[in-house]
């Protein structure tokens, strides 16, 4: 079997299994925060203070969750702002200690993380109407 056959078929399977299973993944943190969803996507979401929305990404690569910002980050870009802005951050679909789930598009894969984001900004009313 050919490379891009299996990394087809190993997201196939990863996808299903998140589908088959949403609130496994969900049941992995005890935050307290909201859902943004569209369609098999549904997007774990925080947010904090009040005034200009500012959207904060958490880094980490795949692994992104909202705990970047209290565990490895140089500082906790939500405290240091919160008090200014109103701060949103999200974890990444499919971070494994996160609790966003949805398939990933093979395809495009870090265009459907920007789709979250923008869909994520829409649903709270940062953005007109894509």
């Amino acid at each position: 079997m050919d490379s891009t056959r299996r990394t087809i078929l190993a997201a196939g399977v990863a996808a299903a299994a998140t589908a088959a299973v949403p609130d496994v993944f969900a049941q992995q943190s005890a935050k307290s925060g909201k859902f943004y969803e569209r369609g098999p996507v549904r997007i774990y979401y925080e947010e904090a203070g009040s005034g200009f929305p500012l959207l904060l990404l958490p880094g980490g690569g795949l692994n992104a969750t909202i705990g970047f910002f209290t565990g490895n980050a140089p500082f906790n870009a939500i405290e240091e702002f919160k008090g200014e802005y109103r701060c949103i951050t999200a974890d990444l679909r499919n971070a494994p200690s996160g609790q966003s789930t949805g398939p990933v598009e093979v395809d495009r894969p870090w265009e459907s993380y920007a789709d979250d984001q923008l869909g994520l900004m829409d649903h709270l009313g940062m953005t007109s109407s894509r």
